[in-house]
Parts: structure tokens; sequence; C-alpha cells
């Protein structure tokens, strides 16, 4: 069996090119472990999903044309399996509680790369567990 096959595959969705770089960043030491992809925006992310079988979608909230919000929820419907974190700079209380419906956990910007990775992890030994 080749490795890839064992690779976890996670998507990052982020309006922001400099977050998406420095997750990039952030992430390399686990590209051994995880197949990560970035998407700029939420209609490349469910053209991404579409395309492949994820298990993890990683996203802010606010962002332009498609929220995280509106993401969370087509996400939700169209590809049920994905585990839905969110990763979000906005502390606002309305936004965070309808994302707690969507999402499985929400992780607050800047977010250090253990507390990032052992939460993506802990996501996907759940999903194991409960598949």
């Amino acid at each position: 069996m080749r490795r890839e096959a064992t690779l976890k595959k996670i998507l990052f969705v982020d309006d922001e090119p400099k977050i998406l770089e420095g997750l990039k960043r952030m992430l390399y030491p686990l590209r051994n472990e995880w197949q990560t992809a970035f998407a700029t925006n939420g209609r490349q992310a469910l053209q991404l999903l579409s395309e492949s079988d994820y298990d993890v979608l990683v996203t802010d909230i606010r962002m332009p044309d498609m929220s995280g919000i509106e993401l969370l929820q087509e996400v939700m419907e169209q590809f049920p399996h994905v585990v839905r974190l969110v990763l979000s700079g906005t502390t606002d209380q309305s936004i965070t509680q309808c994302s707690a419906t969507l999402a499985h956990h929400y992780l607050v910007k800047p977010c250090d790369s253990i507390t990032l990775c052992a939460t993506v992890e802990e996501a996907i030994r759940l999903r194991e567990a409960a598949s």
C-alpha cells in the first residue's frame, strides 16, 4: 500500500492569502501525515470537496461572497462525513453561536500550531471512532 493512501486530507479556507501561507509553513512538518489543500473562498472549497474526499474542513467565518457560516451549512448538507472546524478571528457572540451548530469545534485566531494540530487530530480520531 502506498503511503499517500493513509494521509489525512485537510482543507483550509481563508480569504486572506497571508493566513493561508502561514498555515502552509506551520503545517509543513506534517507533510508526511496530512495532505493539505488551501482555498481562498467558499466556492473554491466546495469545488475541491466535490473533486476529492476530505477528512476535515477548517474555515474562517468572515469572508466575502460566501461566509464561513454559509460554507459550513453547504458542507454539512453535501458532505456530512467531513469534520467541520472554524479558525476565525471574529469574537462576535451571535456569529460564534451560529457556527457552534454547524462546526464541531471553534478555534480563535491567532492559534498556535500545537493547538491547531491537536484539534484536527482529535477531530480525525472522533470521526474514525464514529465510523
